[in-house]
């Protein structure tokens, strides 16, 4: 078949992007092709909370990279992003469990205020400190009841919904709006020669006058990717979550949790927590990650996650719960700890990855910016920087693959030896 604009992965990104090509042109012929089911990969497995970061490591790190005007021009576009996943879920008429919580940015009571405090400074350097609400460290315990946690920063902007309920509603707007999806469709190769770009399936062809690889964590097992110079644009990691069974309403009543907002620890020994709208605890953290060594990007679930103890120890009042579910899937990471958004080296084939695993807000507003860019390539959107920048790219896969299982190991060390310090003691093996 034949078509204007051919998008290639049924995440968020994918499907946002087929979606904004749809509305911003009736006459705009889009398919979609995604290898399994649409939500197979991140977009449908991470945690649900929408916060206003992006890339990875500290926000320090990426001021000083990119310059603090820059940051702020990003940290506005993700907001962008969650301002954009809420217009048109009401335009469209779907939920995804979506509560506007905010967040909070807590730190650990063994490590002081010192990191509250220089994410407060950051955030006001980078124009975005308007919106932080300090919380002392008896305020927080008021409010959470842990042993465990100190200071905090309160973001109301964000907070959580169901990611593969966004995924679905998404999907349903798209085909409405006149998207032809092809599931169950991976691509064998990706051809550059003829008048048109070739994506070959194993039941059929596809050409296009341009194409849109919204494929993150799996963009290197792309056929045609290391013509195209992708498969070092980034590398994935298999992250591990985890959700208890649901509270009662006693139990809520016990535990606290006035604003029902996530909590994101900030620290080398980062965890995550937010209640779900089906009254589960989900976690994230404790560096439950790895490298697959031979690129499997297989979701997984971890068997030694479900006698994890991690949520009683934060939280005392909640350690009777126990875990209702595990899971795993792959985020994609980049060389310069920023999300990627380009053109390959066929200058009709647009790409973006570096979910970094907290990107459904990025890339459902990268799915606007990549529409834009489709439709008209020297447009608005080609002069934003996250878009102009060069792009570092990883070394070949055994080196990155030996230094990415180097940083796992000494995060885990270092994480041990915070966990060590902690009272009571938090036992990341168990």
């Amino acid at each position: 078949m034949r078509v204007d604009v051919c998008v290639l992965g049924g995440g968020v990104t994918g499907l946002s992007t087929a979606y904004h090509l749809a509305c911003a042109s009736s006459g705009t012929r889009v398919a979609l092709l995604e290898a399994e089911v649409a939500g197979y990969g991140a977009s449908g497995r991470n945690a649900g909370q929408l916060l206003v970061t992006f890339g990875g490591g500290d926000l320090g790190a990426q001021v000083r990279r990119h310059g603090a005007e820059k940051v702020g021009q990003a940290l506005t576009y993700v907001n962008e992003g969650i301002e954009a996943m809420k217009s048109v879920a009401a335009t469209e008429g779907f939920d995804y469990d979506f509560r506007e919580t905010g967040y909070l940015k807590a730190a650990l009571r063994v490590e002081g205020d010192a990191e509250i405090e220089r994410y407060q400074r950051i955030f006001e350097q980078v124009g975005h400190g308007g919106h932080l609400h300090y919380l002392n460290p008896s305020q927080v315990e008021e409010e959470l009841h842990s042993p465990l946690i100190g200071g905090a920063l309160y973001d109301p902007r964000g907070g959580q919904f169901n990611p593969l309920k966004l995924v679905r509603g998404l999907r349903a707007a798209a085909l409405r709006r006149g998207v032809q999806l092809f599931e169950n469709s991976p691509v064998a190769t990706i051809g550059t020669d003829g008048p048109r770009v070739r994506v070959e399936t194993g039941q059929g062809a596809l050409e296009a006058d341009r194409l849109v690889l919204a494929t993150n964590a799996y963009t290197h097992l792309l056929g045609g990717a290391q013509a195209l110079g992708l498969t070092r644009a980034q590398y994935p990691l298999i992250v591990r979550g985890t959700i208890t069974e649901p509270l009662s309403e006693a139990d809520w009543q016990a535990a606290g949790w006035p604003r029902r907002s996530g909590v994101n620890i900030l620290s080398q020994l980062f965890f995550s927590f937010a209640p779900t709208a089906q009254g589960g605890m989900l976690w994230v953290g404790g560096y439950n990650t790895h490298a697959p060594s031979d690129r499997a990007l297989m979701p997984e679930v971890h068997a030694p996650l479900r006698s994890s103890k991690v949520v009683g120890t934060f939280f005392p009042r909640l350690a009777h719960l126990k875990t209702a579910q595990t899971w795993g899937g792959p985020i994609s990471i980049t060389a310069d700890w920023t999300p990627h958004l380009g053109v390959a080296r066929d200058p009709r084939i647009l790409y973006a990855c570096g979910c970094w695993g907290h990107g459904m807000a990025i890339g459902f507003r990268n799915g606007r910016t990549l529409a834009e860019l489709a439709l008209s390539p020297d447009g608005e959107a080609s002069r934003l920087w996250l878009f102009a920048r060069a792009k570092r790219r990883w070394p070949p896969f055994l080196l990155s693959s030996a230094v990415a299982r180097k940083v796992i190991y000494d995060r885990r060390r270092g994480n041990r030896r915070i966990a060590a310090k902690m009272t009571p003691r938090l036992d990341l093996d168990a």
